[in-house]
């Protein structure tokens, strides 16, 4: 979702190059069209690419960061059992049993 925009930002960076070279150079309209064409088609699959691979990193980083997270907390939340000295615990209370 960071990347939304990042795809359509670089095709149109390379259109407007295209087109100001273009320019610069005086070509005729019908070709400057052409060639505008190609380089919008080429940029749209490179950037596709770019973006795939950028939120493929991203999602990994950021598996990355919960699995670290839930071991810290891990560590944090699991104390360590402690030992009673009562072992004993259950003890009868002297009780006194009546004979029948």
């Amino acid at each position: 979702m960071k990347l939304q925009y990042l795809r359509a930002f670089i095709v149109l960076l390379a259109g407007l190059i295209t087109l100001i070279i273009n320019m610069r150079v005086g070509r005729e309209v019908t070709i400057s069209l052409v060639i505008e064409l190609i380089v919008l088609v080429i940029f749209y699959f490179i950037a596709t690419l770019v973006v795939e691979i950028l939120q493929k990193g991203m999602e990994k980083a950021a598996r990355a960061d919960n699995s670290r997270n839930n071991e810290r907390e891990d560590e944090v939340d699991e104390p360590e059992p402690e030992e009673s000295d009562n072992e004993d615990s259950f003890e009868d209370d002297n009780i006194e049993e009546d004979e029948f």
